[in-house]
Parts: C-alpha cells; sequence; structure tokens
C-alpha cells in the first residue's frame, strides 16, 4: 500500500438528506476548536485495544476527530492512517494533538467512511470510535460496513463503538422524552462557547442489532462489552 506521507484530500461534500440533519462533516466542521477542548482524553477500551495491536501492523483511526487516539498509535510506533469526514477537524488534529508526531503519520485523510480511498486489504486494525452511529439509514449502515471490510486483511480486526440508549446524556430534560419514546433517530444538541446549539445526528442501536449487521458484512464477533454507557465490539474478518 502506497500512501503519501501526510496526504489531504478534500473530499465531494455529501448530498443533503432528505431528513432535516445537517451533514456530519458540516456539523464537525463547525464544533471542530470547540470538540478538541472537550475531547482530550483517550477512552480506556481504545488503549486497552491499541495494546494488542503489533508494531508491523498497518492501523486505520477511522473517525479519528482530534486525534487523541491516533497520537497513541503513533507513540507506540504503530504505522497509523488518520481519516475523518470532517476536513476542519482533521486540520485542528494537525494543529494540536498531532502536532508532535505530525511526521510518523502514514497518511491524514478527508474521506467518507461509505466511500473509503483504500485498496482491499489494506489495514490490520482499524478503530472506529463514535463514529457509526451517525450514519443516517441502514443502507449507509451496511455499505460502511461492507467498506470496512473490504479493506481489512484476513485476520484483520476493528474496534467499533456507539452510543447506548443509557448515556447520562439522554437524561437531560431536552431528550429524556424521545428516549423514553423509544425513538431511535435523535438529534442532540453540541453548545458552542457562544452558547449555539450545533445538532448533531444520533442513531441509537439495540446490542444485537449492532451485531447482526456487523455479521452481515463477514466479520466474526470477538468481543462485546458495555462501558461507561457506550457499546464496544471487537470483530475479525
Amino acid at each position: 500500500m502506497s500512501i503519501a506521507k501526510v496526504l489531504m484530500l478534500q473530499m465531494t461534500p455529501p448530498k443533503e438528506k432528505s431528513q432535516v440533519y445537517l451533514p456530519i462533516s458540516k456539523v464537525y466542521d463547525q464544533i471542530a476548536e470547540s470538540f478538541d477542548t472537550k475531547r482530550k482524553r483517550p477512552w480506556e477500551e481504545v488503549c486497552e485495544f491499541i495494546e494488542t495491536i503489533d508494531e508491523s501492523n498497518l492501523a486505520l483511526d477511522l473517525g479519528c476527530g482530534n486525534g487523541r487516539h491516533s497520537r497513541l498509535l503513533l507513540e507506540k510506533n504503530i504505522d497509523t492512517v488518520s481519516m475523518d469526514v470532517s476536513f476542519n477537524i482533521l486540520k485542528t488534529a494537525l494543529e494540536n494533538e498531532l502536532s508532535s508526531v505530525t511526521q510518523l503519520l502514514a497518511g491524514v485523510i478527508n474521506a467518507d467512511v461509505n466511500d473509503l480511498p483504500f485498496k482491499d486489504e489494506s489495514f490490520d486494525r482499524i478503530i472506529m470510535i463514535a463514529v457509526f452511529h451517525h450514519l443516517t439509514n441502514l443502507q449507509e449502515r451496511k455499505h460502511a460496513l461492507k467498506e470496512i471490510s473490504r479493506i481489512m486483511k484476513r485476520k484483520g480486526r476493528i474496534l467499533i463503538s456507539c452510543w447506548l440508549r443509557t448515556h447520562p446524556r439522554f437524561e437531560k430534560e431536552d431528550l429524556k422524552e424521545i428516549i423514553e419514546r423509544g425513538e431511535k433517530d435523535v438529534l442532540v444538541p453540541w453548545t458552542m462557547p457562544n452558547k449555539t446549539k450545533i445538532m448533531r445526528y444520533y442513531y441509537l442501536f439495540e446490542e444485537k442489532e449492532l451485531e447482526d449487521l456487523i455479521k452481515s458484512a463477514n466479520l466474526r464477533i470477538i468481543s462485546n462489552r458495555e462501558s461507561f454507557h457506550n457499546l464496544f465490539i471487537i470483530a475479525e474478518k
């Protein structure tokens, strides 16, 4: 696999959907700097997964956000490609979390999970943290998993995380009622420093529902775990 040392691909903006959801790329373009100030601590479950990755592996941080998990991979001398659908959040990552390890990156890619710009069987390990629940329909979710399976090597593994409906954020007054009604499509506000609210789309998976989707992409569930109101699944090709 040949990847430029630091490669920025400006993707075509996603088409507007029939639903009134702002495309997630646009959401994170707007909240990138604010997000970076509030997401400094790597997730324990990701740290544990990274500890199982060999230095000879090629890893993809799919939906890398501000790059805090990419930095851990790079500090462990793992060749890493950082990818996100938001151009601005990648820029923020390079300026902050990844500024001291930029020279170690195998690539920085601005692309969508439904159109991954990689050759078949490129990656040994993939982490996709708090990304999959932003896909707004079943067709997108199935196609994304098909794409992920395509770019994974045989015996490659992925760590996927999604919010659960028990997340404390859903106990707040603005969302509690629709969660209690059992709705799965929700809009969660991100409050900017100037108090403006930017709405982020989430789909709330049931555990079996997510497992069945993953299996449909010819991936085998290795483990699943609930932690701090998130579902973490490790799957193997």
